[in-house]
């Protein structure tokens, strides 16, 4: 009669030490969690080393580092550039994707095009000299080039020509099959033409496609606007190519429909877009913002998106990827309505919006989430 108590201590002990293990891996997983989140916040310390203007509006910088070895990365990825360009010297972080790729790389390049009313870029352009010590995070994105076989087309419009480069550093030397495309308005902004065309030569797998929707009188290339069947008439099985894509959102949906009209399943494709697109009413509106210390009123006068909106009224938000990806600039709609402008990659919870890729379609009414904070 005594076994049957035995028998349950033993049950007991047995589930206490799986309700034990289950702690210790939980605890384990939230610690590597935390620590994971540390690393990627830690900034990289790095030296400008050459500065390349062109056309006027597009800036290259290639940059090394001060404190060792540089950490590796996927062909595709992005870092987030840290400088004093907000209001007052506020630092703020920008996403730029690398744009050249190496297996163990001994310097990052970025491709930046400068913005009228970019913050981040009107300051690289006036303090990012050669020698200028700047802090990039470590590589990261999920825009990234997966190994394969099938034929491989890289779409890149204007400065979204910059991970679509990486991507064929990293891909050429396999010999995959590549083709890339590159649109742009002007013959002289088809940055690192020279290499590409290049790397035609040397590459018998690799062919490159520039597209010039207003090109000048000595062009001699393909003209007018890059779309989707244009793209699928030039690879011999387009059906069974993979597709990256690289563009502001206009194009990059163009392309996407077009695509996907000529027989191209969804799944062939990827795309990272960095421009969300124009808001579609320039009305004048209203909007209200609950802060911690208390509200402030101001009015929408066409800008490109809520949170150009916002820090053209010096209420300045977090803010990082500023196109739908990292959910930093999140706020909470109390009222009214908004118009996105393209399908967030972050799941936004029900009740907030991302002010970096939607406009106001009516007057809103804002409210700061917990432990944020408005600067």
């Amino acid at each position: 009669m005594a076994a049957a108590p035995v028998l349950s201590l033993a049950v007991v002990g047995l589930v206490s030490l799986a309700f034990i293990a289950w702690l210790t891996v939980d605890g384990l997983r939230a610690l590597l969690a935390r620590r994971t989140a540390e690393r990627r916040r830690r900034t990289l310390p790095m030296r400008i080393t050459r500065r390349d203007e062109v056309t006027g509006e597009l800036l290259c910088l290639s940059l090394a580092s001060t404190a060792g070895r540089l950490p590796a990365f996927s062909a595709g990825q992005h870092v987030l550039l840290e400088a004093p360009a907000g209001k007052a010297g506020r630092l703020i972080r920008r996403a730029y994707s690398l744009a050249a790729w190496q297996a163990r790389p001994g310097h990052y390049e970025l491709g930046i095009k400068r913005e009228g009313k970019g913050a981040m870029t009107q300051w690289l352009w006036n303090n990012a000299l050669a020698g200028t010590i700047l802090n990039l995070s470590r590589p990261q994105g999920e825009f990234v080039v997966e190994p394969a076989t099938a034929p491989l087309v890289l779409i890149g419009g204007g400065i979204g020509i910059t991970p679509m480069r990486a991507m064929l550093h990293a891909t050429l030397p396999g010999g995959r099959p590549v083709t890339l495309f590159h649109a742009a308005r002007h013959t002289e902004q088809l940055l690192y033409r020279a290499e590409f065309e290049a790397l035609a030569r040397q590459h018998p797998q690799f062919r490159y496609i520039a597209v010039v929707s207003r090109p000048d009188a000595n062009w001699t290339g393909r003209s007018g606007r890059l779309d989707g069947h244009a793209i699928v008439d030039a690879i011999p099985d387009a059906p069974a190519a993979d597709y990256y894509l690289c563009a502001g959102n206009d194009m990059l949906a163009a392309l996407r429909t077009d695509l996907q009209a000529r027989g191209v399943a969804a799944e062939r494709l990827h795309w990272e877009v960095f421009n969300p697109g124009t808001a579609s009413n320039q009305a004048s509106l209203e909007i209200v913002c609950r802060m911690p210390d208390g509200e402030k009123r101001c009015q929408s006068r066409g800008e490109p998106t809520l949170l150009a909106t916002l820090e053209a009224n010096a209420i300045e938000l977090p803010s990082e990827c500023r196109a739908g990806s990292c959910g930093v600039c999140q706020l909470g709609l109390v009222a009214g309505d908004v118009e996105w402008l393209l399908t967030p990659e972050f799941a936004v919870p029900p009740g907030n919006i991302l002010p970096c890729v939607c406009a106001p379609r009516t007057k809103l009414e804002l409210h700061c989430l917990d432990g944020q904070k408005m600067l």
